[in-house]
């Protein structure tokens, strides 16, 4: 096994990041913000009465039954008898998360923002002692308890890079402070399943089967080589280096796609009310596609039907463009073909952006002046979203204007 160890050892660093992962986030948000339910079981759903939709988040008090992400609404009761259900709050779970970041911010600087409930920090000088970031993760912790509330736990990893440090924030919740330094390599993670590694999921672990390798001890048991060839390429040779402690850069990708979507509550579950929330979303998603200084050329539509019907699916491609009223009508066109059967999700996809620093303008280019758009925007960033909107149906703007995010994008405040 030692023998696939890189021929470099990791620059005599010790420990070179930190990763912070929130315990139970949705669900201490709640807790938190409501005293009643601290050390009670609770889960978080996307609607209330709705036996068919699954659990976001369980409470510890709620996963000490088994309930857990992904456990049934169905399942959870039976589980947990007494499981208290909550309908998502994404804005509140917003606030909490610009709070956290502020605690941490007070502490030591944020180099990337994973995901809702997870940040890395780049360590750097003494920091990178195993003592002194132990001492900076407690400091880290007793600051979000004392400035943000006793419920947001969290567990932190410290590791050489990346990858390792949120090993080390997964092994040990909730609460939990875990080292991993080069010496530590690889017997420390031996107890560990394969899926507990960032990069490895059903997928790849059953072509890591397929090659013979079952266990943490055969993963170091590979050869860089062996490891390309499992992953089809490079990165094979990146995931090797990541495992044994090295520091791989890569460099950062455009935003490909801009979309949102939505799970049908019963009652919206008709053509006009699909239509309307269609409508809703594809607002939301040319509003963030200005927000982020990017043109589309591509609109792509997606509802999946009821009855086991499968998909429907229709896109078409125009010239790069911002304008929102512009992307409403590809919408009532490519609408104009639905065939009428009961949805159950609807979604937008906006594709081929192009950074507004490389848009091609078009000389006879008949869409809303972009000062419009910017007062638009600016309007309903001041006094919230949909203030001023392109005819936005009321019940739908009430019922699912409640923004909702997801765990690997984080909106501005002003946006929520």
């Amino acid at each position: 096994m030692e023998k696939n160890r890189p021929a470099e050892a990791p620059d005599g660093v010790e420990v070179d990041w930190l990763v912070l992962d929130l315990n139970s986030f949705f669900a201490s948000c709640e807790q938190q913000a409501n005293p009643h339910l601290r050390n009670r079981p609770i889960g978080i759903v996307p609607m209330q009465d709705v036996d068919t939709t699954c659990i976001l988040a369980a409470s510890y008090e709620a996963k000490h039954f088994g309930v857990k992400t992904g456990t049934s609404v169905r399942d959870a009761k039976d589980m947990c008898p007494g499981i208290i259900l909550l309908p998502a709050c994404h804005k509140k779970y917003t606030h909490y998360h610009h709070k956290v970041m502020r605690a941490i911010e007070e502490c030591t600087p944020i180099q990337s923002i994973m995901s809702i409930d997870e940040v890395a920090c780049k360590l750097t000088g003494s920091q990178r002692q195993p003592e002194n970031a132990v001492k900076l993760a407690q400091k880290i912790k007793a600051h979000i308890r004392d400035t943000v509330g006793e419920c947001l736990t969290s567990s932190i990893g410290l590791a050489p890079n990346i990858l390792l440090a949120k090993v080390g924030s997964d092994m040990q919740k909730p609460d939990g402070l875990v080292v991993i330094r080069p010496c530590d390599l690889p017997h420390k993670l031996m107890h560990l399943k394969l899926q507990d590694f960032s990069g490895i999921g059903p997928r790849t672990e059953k072509r890591l089967n397929y090659a013979g390798i079952f266990s943490v001890k055969d993963l170091y048991g590979c050869e860089r080589k062996h490891l390309r060839a499992i992953w089809g390429g490079v990165e094979g040779e990146r995931f090797h280096a990541k495992i044994w402690g090295f520091n791989v850069n890569r460099a950062e990708t455009q935003k490909s796609v801009i979309g949102h979507q939505h799970v049908l509550e019963p009652y919206l579950r008709n053509t006009g009310a699909a239509y309307d929330v269609l409508h809703h979303l594809l607002m939301k998603a040319a509003e963030r596609l200005r927000h982020s200084n990017y043109y589309c050329k591509r609109l792509s539509v997606h509802v999946k039907l009821d009855f086991k019907r499968g998909h429907w699916v229709r896109e078409t491609d125009f010239r790069e463009i911002q304008d929102t009223q512009f992307l409403l009508h590809v919408l009532h066109e490519l609408w104009q073909e639905y065939p009428g059967h009961r949805p159950l999700r609807v979604g937008v996809m906006l594709h081929g952006l192009v950074a507004a620093a490389a848009h091609q303008g078009d000389l006879f280019e008949k869409t809303k002046p972009k000062q419009l758009y910017e007062a638009i925007d600016g309007i309903n960033k001041k006094f919230g979203r949909h203030t001023v909107n392109f005819g936005l149906n009321d019940y739908v703007r009430q019922k699912v204007g409640r923004d909702k995010i997801a765990f690997q994008s984080v909106p501005d405040n002003s946006y929520m």
